[in-house]
């Protein structure tokens, strides 16, 4: 089985190609702006790369976030868009689940993940022994820094004294996909606030799914 990751969350535009036990491929090139521009290129060079075709592709997992509004739809637009033919399934896995796992890999210890997400605000996610506990909250600095756990991760975690380490490893983000189904991890993106924009009027839009 060989699934395909894609994140694009962050400044990084990030594919790979695993399996059970390898790392088939993968590319992580730091762009800041312009990944609708520049993934589909990317995967489709990765692909060639290695010698594997969208159709020999078992499943596709994709970061929902937090991160950027408009950055997160794009990996998850180019998965639907290429699982689509093929009735590949797809599956939506937080940031923060994929910190979480980088941190604790043999599911021992108890993660805060948690993201800075500007404003005074932070939004994370505790794990105990690689399971959630609990939905992603949305919290001031004071809340976080008062939350119990052995080692926090994620690019809110200097900010509680842990060290930075805010890379999403799309290797990881695949592993965890291949283990997951979309009914329990549905390919949607996760905003950790409402979209600022309104509608004319001052009519604050609907809360997006």
């Amino acid at each position: 089985m060989i699934c395909l990751a894609l994140d694009t969350t962050g400044p990084a535009c990030s594919a790979a190609l695993v399996d059970a036990a390898n790392v088939l491929g993968q590319s992580s090139v730091h762009i800041g702006r312009g990944h609708a521009e520049h993934l589909a290129p990317q995967v489709k060079a990765l692909l060639s790369g290695v010698g594997i075709s969208p159709k020999d592709i078992s499943r596709i997992s994709v970061n929902t976030g937090p991160g950027s509004f408009t950055g997160l739809r794009v990996a998850l637009a180019l998965a639907k868009g290429m699982a689509l033919p093929a009735n590949i399934p797809v599956i939506g896995i937080s940031g923060l689940q994929v910190w979480a796992a980088m941190a604790d890999p043999a599911r021992e210890r108890r993660i805060l993940s948690i993201a800075d997400v500007r404003r005074g605000e932070m939004f994370w996610q505790t794990f105990e022994r690689g399971q959630a506990v609990g939905a992603p909250k949305l919290g001031s600095i004071e809340q976080a820094k008062a939350l119990k756990c052995d080692v926090a991760v994620g690019n809110g975690a200097k900010l509680l004294g842990f060290d930075d380490n805010p890379r999403i490893d799309p290797c990881v983000l695949g592993w965890l996909g291949l283990g997951l189904t979309p009914a329990d991890y549905p390919p949607k993106p996760l905003y950790h606030r409402a979209p600022d924009a309104k509608l004319p009027g001052g009519i604050t839009p609907p809360k997006l799914s």
